[in-house]
């Protein structure tokens, strides 16, 4: 790709109806092995990138800064690294796709801005930590804030994730909506060819805390009725195009689903599942699981996100 194929905008200019994905960029290595993962899968799924960086300046003095402290308070500089970082990045992965790509410097806090540039978009897709996370943060608080708010599928991708073609999605299944929206996205995203396998785990916890209850066999078994009878229904939408696979088991679903994943090119789940309470904005088998996964992740959002 030329350098002519990837312009600099301040923010969404393009035609609302061109398939776009946003990538979060920032300088760091991160972000740079999630923009390598966008511009590999990009072909055939978009027509545009747009790669966004946003940048703040510190809050600003009682007294407008003087001397040698006035930089530190340039608009114009901060508003230019950014734009030129946000470039930098766009020209560096145009080397790597025939997809167009724009790029864009917003003013703003990180996740904001990505997840607003995202609104239209089909996937948000950002590194799991940037220049702003401690480096002994598995999950940087963009990432989290991204995968919690945005109103599309959110992609997360580890910074020592392996980058190749994708053989494998596992997607997590439990019966709710917004795990089988997952599961459509799944589908919908596999490369032909590719095997999707659906892991439902059942939970052999308590039903409620301190409830003398437990699950008994015959709910188990109808779970895994129903969820052999929501498996069905998903090949017969897709046919013979992917390989659907299904797994049934009883026990931990963090470790789990965790285990699961370690056979995986890409982990999809839903942000909200059955055992989430109504005003959580993200699972809490989600943020786990964000946390701990080594390969990319993607999260795609209620239906019904809360406010």
């Amino acid at each position: 790709m030329t350098s002519s194929q990837t312009s600099t905008v301040e923010a969404q200019g393009s035609d609302a109806s061109t398939p776009f994905w946003v990538v979060g960029v920032d300088g760091s290595e991160c972000a740079e092995h999630a923009a390598e993962w966008a511009t590999q899968h990009a072909t055939g799924r978009v027509e545009l990138l747009k790669f966004v960086t946003a940048w703040t300046v510190p809050n600003a003095p009682a007294l407008p800064p003087i001397g040698p402290m006035a930089k530190y308070w340039d608009l114009d500089a901060f508003a230019q690294s950014a734009t030129d970082q946000a470039a930098a990045s766009a020209t560096a992965a145009g080397q790597r796709t025939d997809v167009r790509i724009e790029s864009a410097a917003v003013q703003g806090q990180g996740a904001s801005v990505l997840t607003s540039q995202a609104d239209d978009a089909e996937l948000l897709v950002i590194g799991s930590r940037g220049n702003g996370g401690f480096k002994r943060l598995l999950l940087g608080s963009t990432s989290t804030q991204c995968a919690t708010h945005a109103v599309v599928p959110t992609a997360v991708i580890p910074c020592s994730a392996t980058i190749g073609e994708i053989g494998r999605i596992v997607v997590a299944v439990d019966g709710s909506d917004n795990s089988l929206a997952a599961a459509s996205w799944a589908l919908q995203f596999a490369p032909r060819d590719a095997v999707v396998e659906l892991v439902n785990v059942w939970d052999v916890a308590p039903i409620a805390v301190g409830a003398d209850q437990f699950f008994f066999p015959e709910a188990i078994d109808l779970a895994e009725e129903q969820f052999g009878q929501q498996v069905a229904e998903l090949r017969a939408i897709v046919g013979d195009g992917v390989d659907i696979r299904s797994t049934f088991t009883r026990g931990n679903p963090r470790t789990d689903l965790e285990i699961a994943a370690e056979r995986a090119d890409l982990f999809v789940m839903g942000a909200r599942g059955h055992g989430a309470v109504g005003a959580a904005l993200l699972g809490s088998i989600s943020t786990w699981l964000l946390h701990h996964l080594s390969c990319p992740m993607v999260v795609v959002p209620a239906d019904d996100p809360p406010g």
